[in-house]
């Protein structure tokens, strides 16, 4: 495989293949394990849990399944040792994200059925499932290398063993507060700006469409690696997100905040935070293989959800 960092599609790719991914060769040439996350919750899911559970069985695989995709969001060690080539979810983009948690440390090559409203990151449709995971059985799939962002506290000095690793997200913020805080943004040591906001949004590209959006962030290629600091209704006007080099060392303190200040990571609350604490954030050096078929198009999606206005076949008259 080629360097996860790159930014160029390899010569070895797919047709049409987008920048930043190749073609899935699981190890060893051949997909012999699957492990099936589902979204139990979901009517729909559990409709369909049986019948993709019977599909990947016929194809000759190792499957194992678990039913509650959720709970795994306070305890995913439970699936994190499972040795598999290949992860299928059946849910949303949480339900991808909650997925990605649990392989933090040793990620594995994971596709999405997307049951929820958005899809950006489970990319099969619900109507044609199958069609898709033929194509991955097939050898026509597409790894994309996702970057996702590291994040350490440090609280009187000391910085915390413990890293938090996000595919999406960190969000630093007032939470439950009445009050804005006071947050100081500095890369390399060296000051960027303080602001006094409800809090901070440090995003990933594939976390531009999330909860960045929502507060006037821009949206990234998530082919791209960059990260996004956008504040969350900020004071002053002239505070605007901005995107910075993925090799920039980040790190946002808690200047000012009358109660604890929240750290949320892909939208599970990690930590609390005082005056005087610290988060520390940079690129983690692996990214997440997120696969998808060639003839998903991220681009249509975008126009699909957001109701960009307009068609692409219209003619601009000058």
């Amino acid at each position: 495989m080629s360097d996860p960092g790159s930014n160029s599609a390899p010569g070895g790719g797919p047709p049409g293949a987008r920048p930043g991914s190749e073609r899935f060769e699981p190890a060893g040439g051949k997909i012999r394990s699957v492990l099936l996350l589902a979204d139990g919750q979901k009517t729909r899911v559990q409709e369909a849990l049986g019948e993709v559970e019977s599909f990947l069985e016929s194809r000759g695989v190792a499957v194992s399944v678990h039913p509650d995709v959720r709970g795994l969001r306070d305890g995913g060690e439970a699936v994190a040792g499972a040795e598999v080539d290949l992860v299928v979810v059946l849910g949303g983009d949480g339900s991808v994200l909650t997925a990605a948690n649990a392989f933090h440390a040793r990620p594995v090559p994971t596709i999405g059925i997307n049951f929820g409203r958005v899809g950006f990151l489970a990319s099969l449709e619900v109507s044609a499932w199958r069609e898709g995971l033929i194509e991955v059985f097939e050898g026509r799939a597409v790894v994309e290398h996702r970057m996702r962002l590291e994040a350490r506290v440090r609280r009187a000095g000391e910085v915390e063993p413990a890293v938090m690793c996000a595919m999406n997200d960190v969000v630093i913020s007032r939470g439950e507060a009445p009050k804005m805080a006071a947050f100081r943004l500095s890369s390399a040591g060296r000051d960027v700006s303080s602001y006094r906001a409800d809090g901070l949004i440090c995003s990933t590209p594939s976390g531009s469409t999330a909860y960045s959006l929502a507060a006037g962030g821009p949206i990234l290629d998530p082919a791209l690696r960059a990260m996004v600091v956008t504040p969350i209704s900020a004071h002053a006007l002239a505070m605007r997100p901005l995107v910075l080099d993925p090799s920039a060392e980040l790190e946002v303190a808690v200047i000012d905040s009358p109660s604890p200040v929240s750290l949320d990571v892909d939208g599970r609350r990690m930590a609390a935070l005082s005056s005087g604490d610290a988060v520390l954030l940079g690129a983690a050096r692996e990214p997440y293989p997120l696969l998808t078929i060639p003839s998903f198009d991220p681009w249509q999606r975008l126009r699909d959800r957001l109701g960009w206005a307009g068609r692409l076949d219209e003619r601009i008259e000058d």
